[in-house]
């Protein structure tokens, strides 16, 4: 076969680190130095071949002392560049066979060479009878591969040399594939070679080879280059193979932004921010709705995406040239074609769309939530986009209220080109939490057409962009008491500390402060009441009035004070800790107030130990933050 060009930026993987398991050994694929496969050793192969004496009977006997006349002779060889890292080095195989039944040693048969005799062996196989592929016969590799889920599956390359009598296939059986079939098995036709050695060089980004994750066994399927005879009398069956596998590691995706889509204290109307960026994966993504089987209305019922499958005709991320954390999410196809990566199959996909109307709804995990001064008429998505298949519109659903009804707002179709593209139409996007993803119509029901046409997939790339209205934020803090070790006396107090750091884009000066909050907040009272001082409640409120300017990095503590009512006993954590607002990234906050008012459970008992929380503790915006990755951008100057 033609070789297939190596991609730029090549990481070797090995498979390496054997461990025996059920009497067989097994190589992980972890990164490092690639993993050499050769046929070196009869020992290490095993057959689905069986005798003419016994077609239903045991396997046949894998023999290395047999060489045919014609067959190059391996010990005089050595890797060529083709075989990338084994380049300069001596052949490693043997020729591997089952002989001759007619064999005859010596120059009165051309040169053969053995010791005979070799009985008679079925080349022809037959799945009936347990051959791996109809109408061959398949050397397999004792040692199971197991590859990691770390692992690009797309990018698992074999590359070496081989020597074929006669047509030969590549075949890789994945022990457990996503489908759950036990039988699956992919082949790559590898071509006749064996008066000089021939190329191997597979390439997964290129056809789907069949590695999935776990383990997997790998072997070559031998075929007779005539219609008879189909057997090893008078017709030698060989190969030789000296690979290398290798793959590149798959980082894992990072995790989806949890910040708000708020606009920070001081922000001016028309100021625009942005959350993001947001990124399509299995492991963060979810297909949540479908078809149902009469076609005739969506269902919440939750089938399985993957992002380690690609159908022939998707553009690979990898190869962009603006990069992208975005991976294809999909059901996969349960009949993929040679193709497809990584050409295994998937479970059954039922529903998935009933044409150009209503189809499945992948959503993202995490939510969006959105703030009190945003403007919801101009949120957008604004990004990267490609579906299969087509009138893909966006899905927003508000915690509480109806989700955005299928369409007009569509994004580009198209899946051999990730489109940038911004939305225009107002999403249906509430304040607080919204669940947000994509509806994929088209008319494709099922995911089990031949060859893998009725792929479905979706990647994506965006942000949440927003115009601001002016107004300060609403922040929600709580203060959690972290544990009750400390005994507290009546009349004395409890500290929590509150900090916020600028980590913005902002540029400014200054230096790292901690401020006291005024007397209304300092000394706010606890008070416990009940049988044994079963509920305790605190409040208070007060201004915070500062102008510091922080440089990026710094960070501003604000410390709140409370004091133990006098008729309070038990314990309480002289410590706990606040969590600051989100969307709050203007290192200079403006006034702004905060009230405490909360009543919190503990467990009744003699000696009560109060579990306080603080809850519902306004700061509105007065922390500088930087919590996430909030970018502010205000009219009279550029992000």
């Amino acid at each position: 076969m033609n070789a297939i060009h190596r991609q730029a930026a090549f990481i070797a993987v090995s498979l390496v680190g054997m461990a025996a398991a059920s009497s067989v050994q097994a190589a992980s694929l972890t990164c490092g130095v690639p993993l050499r496969v050769s046929t070196a050793s009869a020992s290490n192969w095993s057959t689905d071949a069986r005798y003419v004496s016994a077609p239903t009977g045991a396997a046949a006997t894998i023999r290395e002392d047999y060489q045919w006349n014609g067959w190059f002779n391996p010990a005089t060889e050595t890797h060529g560049a083709s075989s990338g890292s084994l380049n300069g080095q001596p052949f490693a195989g043997k020729w591997l066979s089952f002989g001759d039944a007619s064999f005859v040693e010596g120059n009165a048969n051309g040169g053969n060479t053995g010791t005979g005799t070799y009985p008679a062996v079925i080349t022809n196989g037959d799945t009936a009878n347990g051959a791996w592929v109809n109408g061959r016969a398949t050397f397999i590799y004792n040692d199971t591969i197991n590859i990691a889920s770390n692992v690009n599956l797309a990018t698992i390359r074999v590359r070496g040399v081989g020597g074929f009598d006669d047509n030969t296939q590549f075949v890789v059986r994945p022990s457990t594939p996503p489908s759950g079939a036990s039988d699956w098995l992919q082949t790559q036709n590898l071509g006749t070679s064996y008066a000089s050695p021939g190329t191997i060089n597979l390439d997964s980004s290129a056809s789907g080879l069949g590695f999935y994750y776990g383990d997997n066994t790998i072997g070559f399927a031998v075929q007779n280059a005539f219609s008879a005879p189909t057997t090893s009398q008078g017709n030698p069956t060989g190969l030789m193979a000296d690979i290398e596998i290798t793959a590149d590691c798959q980082n894992e995706p990072p995790a989806q932004p949890a910040v708000a889509l708020s606009c920070p204290a001081g922000s001016l109307a028309g100021d625009e921010v942005r959350v993001g960026p947001f990124t399509t994966n299995a492991r963060d993504w979810k297909w949540a709705q479908r078809m149902n089987a009469a076609g005739t209305a969506l269902e919440n019922v939750e089938q399985p995406l993957f992002d380690s499958y690609r159908y022939r005709s998707y553009f690979d991320p990898a190869t962009l040239a603006t990069a992208t954390d975005a991976r294809w999410i999909s059901p996969g196809t349960t009949n993929p074609a040679s193709t497809d990566i990584p050409g295994v199959p998937y479970p059954a996909a039922t529903g998935q769309s009933r044409g150009i109307q209503d189809g499945s709804t992948f959503v993202m995990n995490q939510p969006v939530n959105v703030g009190s001064n945003v403007d919801l008429a101009s949120i957008k998505l604004t990004g990267r986009f490609a579906f299969d298949d087509y009138g893909s519109s966006v899905y927003v659903k508000p915690a509480a209220g109806a989700e955005t009804p299928a369409g007009p707002v569509y994004l580009p179709n198209g899946y051999g080109a990730f489109s940038t593209y911004t939305t225009t139409t107002a999403l249906g996007f509430a304040r607080g939490n919204n669940t947000v993803g994509f509806r994929l119509d088209g008319g494709q029901e099922t995911n089990d057409c031949a060859g893998g046409t009725c792929a479905l997939g979706a990647i994506a790339d965006f942000y949440v962009t927003a115009a601001c209205t002016g107004e300060p934020p609403n922040a929600d803090l709580s203060i959690t008491n972290a544990s009750a070790a400390t005994s507290v006396a009546p009349g004395a107090t409890v500290t929590y500390t509150i900090t916020a750091s600028n980590a913005g884009p902002v540029e400014a000066t200054g230096a790292t402060v901690t401020n006291t909050l005024p007397a209304a907040l300092t000394d706010a009272t606890w008070t416990c009441v009940g049988a044994g001082g079963g509920t305790c409640s605190a409040s208070g409120s007060g201004n915070i009035n500062d102008t510091v300017n922080l440089p990026v990095g710094a960070s501003v503590t604000y410390t709140v004070t409370a004091k133990v009512a006098a008729n309070a006993t038990g314990s309480l954590a002289s410590t706990a800790s606040i969590a600051a607002p989100a969307g709050i990234d203007d290192p200079t906050p403006a006034n702004n107030s905060a009230t405490a008012n909360s009543a919190i459970a503990t467990p009744g008992s003699a000696t009560p130990v109060p579990a306080l929380d603080l809850a519902g503790l306004a700061l509105l915006g007065a922390l500088s933050a930087g919590i996430g990755t909030f970018a502010l951008r205000r009219r009279q100057r550029g992000q």
